[in-house]
């Protein structure tokens, strides 16, 4: 190594962002460093698919044919993009942090439907390359239309902006790194537990000679060893399945003080159907043999929901995927109770779907004035088909917390709550010394004269009341247990059950990749 360190980076905005972020880091360690700019063989093509050029080397190779001859010293490289292996001399010395990993959605008003998922209206005209995005919409939103895009980011958005298509996915963390805000467009942010993202995306890769040691002591300053364990497992997987990002894969993987949560997305490429689920694991040991097993594997076994079919489509379409045998069937039949007085509140707080549902079926209005909460995701996301957007929102599966949360924001008012007749009303027995509660009885649950009890492998409950009425628990006893939150896994724990799995959301998807991800 010189006395100059020289990064190659490519000529675009995006490339040079990151060398220059880089320059500035190694400076301000007391290094002399020059950017070299070299134009890459992605660059230069423009009728491939990103698809068929992530991963595989097009926007790398020539940095690397400059590391190997020595007219640069270091290349910064969008993690994702890099291929799983370096070429013979070359390695990476360090990672850097990582930014925003989630994408996206920038949209052109008149495409925005706020109580949509992804917030388009129906058919929109979608811009995207990647089949990793287009499967992952098509997954929610089988009625968009996906058109290919190519260009950088300033390019992509100019094309939206020109009407050429109603909303284009991008990754957050380009939009963030170049401060692009686009005027007149609303961008809509897919959570990467939602909209799995590509391995090791918002990650920059610092790529030098193997023989370097002396700029690899350097660089080494910049590694980041708590993101480099989690992208070693989302590229694991990527190494394992080599598809590069020609497959239509999705991997993110996140590490708290319990162990690893890993999303995984595929969209096989002989046409099989699209799958996805989530998996953890208290350590990385083995936990890439799982997540390919688990996308690999053919399932033999049969899952109950305690829902009706119409209720559970995502669900069952998910698991059917993966070859589980699904039943549908809810033990308790719910009827509207119509309601004749309610009374005037400063809030609104519903606890479940069921609670939105039966409120709106007998055409009831929230005041104007009155704000509206939600217990969970889920139950927020029932209100937002009703064109209703929430002050509100609980953390899902944390009853108590959210109970405690409300109550600092709500003290000394007065709150409505529609329930039904199995209602445990345990935020209003949280309230009730400090607020005004009202409750209004909209639905009854009352035993399902068609429920048969199921043999099944999996069985998942989706309320503390569904469980209790589920007629011959002796099934459940060498069955694996799922629960959509805390509170009805606490109620098929009293019961004696103590191995049970919680969704790490209350809505349908967290549910169904908890129960995919199962081995």
């Amino acid at each position: 190594m010189s006395a100059t360190i020289i990064i190659g980076s490519r000529g675009s905005d995006l490339a040079l962002w990151q060398a220059h972020y880089t320059k500035n880091l190694l400076e301000a360690k007391g290094q002399t460093v020059e950017i070299k700019i070299i134009k890459t063989q992605g660059d230069k093509i423009q009728h491939l698919s990103f698809d068929k050029m992530e991963g595989k080397g097009f926007f790398t190779k020539e940095l690397e044919d400059c590391l190997l001859s020595g007219e640069i010293d270091l290349a910064v490289h969008s993690h994702k993009d890099l291929p799983t292996t370096n070429p013979p001399g070359l390695k990476i010395a360090a990672v850097s942090y990582r930014e925003n990993c989630s994408e996206t959605l920038l949209i052109r008003p008149e495409a925005y439907d706020p109580i949509a998922k992804f917030r388009l209206k129906a058919s929109a005209i979608a811009g995207t390359s990647s089949h990793r995005r287009k499967s992952q919409l098509l997954h929610h939103r089988p009625d968009l239309i996906i058109n290919d895009l190519r260009g950088n980011v300033p390019t992509r958005i100019g094309k939206l902006i020109d009407k050429q298509y109603d909303a284009i996915v991008l990754a957050s963390a380009g939009l963030k790194r170049l401060n692009l805000q686009p005027e007149g467009l609303i961008q809509f942010e897919l959570s990467p537990i939602d909209f799995i993202p590509a391995p090791a995306q918002g990650v920059l890769a610092y790529q030098i000679r193997e023989n370097d040691s002396t700029l690899e002591a350097i660089v080494k300053q910049l590694h980041n060893e708590d993101v480099y364990r989690c992208i070693s497992v989302e590229r694991g997987v990527l190494n394992r399945l080599d598809g590069g990002c020609q497959l239509p894969l999705g991997v993110y993987c996140e590490e708290d003080s319990r162990g690893f949560h890993s999303y995984a997305s595929l969209q096989p490429l002989d046409g099989k159907a699209y799958r996805r689920f989530y998996h953890f694991s208290e350590s990385s040991e083995n936990l890439i043999d799982n997540l390919i097993q688990r996308l690999e594997r053919i399932e033999n076994r049969s899952v109950y929901i305690s829902r009706e079919a119409e209720e559970a489509n995502l669900f069952l379409k998910q698991c059917n995927s993966f070859g589980f045998k699904t039943h549908a069937q809810a033990p308790l039949i719910a009827e509207t109770l119509e309601v004749n007085h309610m009374p005037f509140t400063e809030w609104v707080f519903f606890s479940s779907r069921n609670c939105v549902k039966h409120f709106f079926e007998q055409e009831l209005m929230i005041p104007e004035v009155a704000a509206v909460a939600a217990m969970g995701s889920g139950t927020a996301e029932e209100l937002k088909k009703h064109g209703i957007s929430v002050s509100f929102e609980g953390e899902d599966g944390k009853t108590d917390e959210t109970a405690a949360r409300f109550l600092a924001q709500v003290k000394g008012k007065s709150v409505l709550f529609p329930v039904g007749n199995s209602s445990l009303r345990t935020v209003q027995k949280a309230l009730e010394k400090e607020v005004e509660c009202h409750d209004i009885l909209v639905y009854e649950q009352k035993a399902n004269p068609e429920f048969k009890a199921v043999d099944a492998h999996i069985y998942v409950f989706t309320s503390p009341a569904l469980f209790d009425a589920y007629p011959d628990k002796s099934q459940l006893q060498n069955a694996q247990l799922i629960a959509i939150g805390e509170t009805t896994a606490q109620a098929i724990r009293n019961a004696g059950f103590k191995n049970v799995h919680v969704a790490r959301s209350t809505n349908e998807q967290a549910l169904t990749d908890l129960v995919c991800g199962l081995l």
